[in-house]
């Protein structure tokens, strides 16, 4: 984790650890939790992009924010509002574009954090 493989700024795991006053047993639950709903989540996210559900594409994006947020996932979290403030515009080619960009961090973050478990 200390490596200078650009993994480390997925998460501001510092700040995460001090959020859960360093319950490693707690952050272990949250990342398994992450980690397991990323399926569903990647699935939501390419239907809705596929049926053109602006709005769904939209709530989706909100809940990825607000987990992303909770986990100090900030690259994560900033894919997730762009993609949010696109679909909400109804704004369907940006939204593809950042829809991938959002399901790429998801991979990678989930990588991440599997590595921590």
């Amino acid at each position: 984790m200390d490596g200078d493989d650009g993994k480390n700024l997925l998460i501001d795991l510092a700040r995460l650890r001090d959020r859960f006053d360093d319950d490693e047993e707690l952050l272990a639950e949250i990342f398994r939790v992450f980690v397991a709903e990323a399926p569903g989540r990647r699935q939501e996210f390419e239907a809705a992009l596929e049926r053109g559900d602006m709005g769904r594409l939209a709530h989706q994006a909100h809940s990825l924010k607000g987990v992303a947020a909770t986990m100090f996932a900030e690259p994560l979290r900033r894919a997730a509002y762009a993609l949010e403030t696109a679909a909400k515009a109804g704004d369907a080619a940006a939204a593809g574009g950042l829809t991938q960009a959002v399901l790429a961090l998801l991979v990678d973050t989930c990588g991440h954090v599997s590595g921590l478990l």
